[in-house]
């Protein structure tokens, strides 16, 4: 009987060191206060997502994209190697090819019904995995001129200017002009493009170009600086929306020092847009570049020197270098091969994508069906091509010098002393 009770005191002195253990330590919970709930970091916002997008894409007229043959082609796209469609918004006639909203379209008469549902035919992209581009012709605008001869070029003669093809633009100094193309290009991304690509952002290239006079423009300003200060302002005002951004550019700003008189440099463009698309076809290259009697006839020379020669100028930049190539027959048969040529020039060149030219949308449809070219590890002209820049940055180099140099040995020029009258 004393066994049990003696058990059953030891067993109560237990339950009660127990009790109390479960005690201090709901006290000790009670006291410490709840770990701080560390937030979730901010979803990546889509342009983060495509920042490092390679884009492969065909060029699309508003035309095609109002049109059953929008469809064939990007099933096209959606079963190659190509992944992206350039399509114009607002081309080089001026004409806005959806529904725009836009006061000035309205007031300009802009609006020409060509794609019937832009919200369709980019649901239609998004559901095949297609990149899209909204393409925006800036300067040259004869719909804009002719309803606003207050923003055009005019000379002449003339109320407004136009070029050898008939064709008016704007004056490129004029704010005006860059608000009405950055209204329509937040309007397309806010419907879903993925990229707003800005082209004929120069000044005229031919016609009668010293009759030329500008409303806003004044010859004393570079017309490099206008460029760069457009793309200065597209910067800021495209940041806070959500959307990449890139410019078509002439091919020879890849090679050329000076804007060409047309105010294209590659690098007042590359710190202020994603990607710079220089025009690189081919056939648009002179006899005797590269030595070529005909440069249409040999792709991947022309395609990886001009690839080669962008990228260098473009070390340190904020652009990626995503060139236009071509599939259109001019100055040489453009088949398969041709097409595949220049597409291995580009990946060779390690430029980041590329886009294909065609301005009636027929495309070579064998050339992309095939399997993408693999970059070649060793292009066989990579140190050519290189010893030819460094050539060209030292013969532009000492030029410099000796100019620089006979500035400054110059002497200054004095009328000689008239003598003194008498001795």
């Amino acid at each position: 009987m004393k066994d049990v009770v003696a058990l059953a005191g030891r067993v109560a002195l237990i339950v009660v060191v127990c009790c109390a253990l479960v005690s201090c330590r709901d006290e000790q919970k009670a006291a410490t206060p709840p770990a701080a709930s560390v937030p979730a970091p901010p979803a990546p916002s889509k342009r983060q997502q495509l920042l490092n997008t390679e884009v492969r894409a065909l060029y699309i007229t508003s035309w095609t994209a109002g049109i059953s043959r929008f469809q064939t082609l990007t099933d096209m796209v959606s079963r190659s190697h190509l992944n992206a469609v350039v399509i114009d918004v607002k081309d080089s006639t001026g004409k806005v090819g959806y529904d725009s909203k836009v006061p000035l379209v309205a007031q300009t008469g802009a609006y020409e019904k060509r794609i019937r549902d832009l919200d369709a035919i980019l649901r239609q992209c998004r559901d095949k995995k297609i990149y899209t581009i909204a393409r925006i012709a800036v300067f040259q605008d004869p719909n804009l001129a002719k309803a606003r001869p207050d923003l055009a070029v005019s000379g002449g003669g003339q109320k407004v200017w136009k070029d050898r093809k008939g064709l008016a633009w704007v004056d490129p100094a004029s704010k005006t002009v860059w608000d009405y193309n950055l209204a329509i290009a937040k309007e397309v991304a806010a419907k879903g493009f993925d990229e707003i690509q800005f082209d004929y952002v120069r000044f005229p290239t031919d016609g009668k170009l010293k009759t030329m006079t500008y409303p806003v423009y004044k010859r004393d300003v570079p017309k490099y600086e206008i460029i760069r200060r457009f793309f200065q302002y597209v910067d800021e005002q495209m940041k806070p929306v959500d959307v990449m951004t890139s410019a078509d550019i002439f091919g020879l700003t890849t090679m050329v020092d000076d804007d060409m008189n047309i105010g294209q440099r590659i690098q007042d463009v590359a710190d202020h847009v994603d990607f710079v698309c220089p025009m690189i076809y081919p056939s648009h290259y002179p006899r005797g570049h590269l030595g070529l009697k005909n440069p249409a006839e040999h792709p991947y020379r022309v395609i990886y020197d001009a690839c080669l020669r962008g990228m260098k100028r473009l070390e340190g930049k904020r652009a990626k270098m995503r060139p236009w190539l071509q599939d259109f027959k001019l100055g040489a048969v453009y088949d398969k091969k041709m097409v595949l040529d220049q597409i291995q020039a580009a990946r060779d060149a390690k430029v980041f994508g590329f886009s294909m030219w065609n301005a009636r949308n027929v495309y070579t449809d064998a050339a992309y069906l095939e399997k993408l070219p693999e970059p070649n590890p060793a292009p066989p002209l990579r140190e050519q091509v290189l010893e030819d820049i460094r050539k060209h940055d030292t013969a532009r180099l000492a030029m410099q010098n000796r100019s620089t140099s006979v500035k400054q040995e110059k002497p200054s020029i004095h009328k000689p002393r008239r003598k003194a009258k008498g001795n």
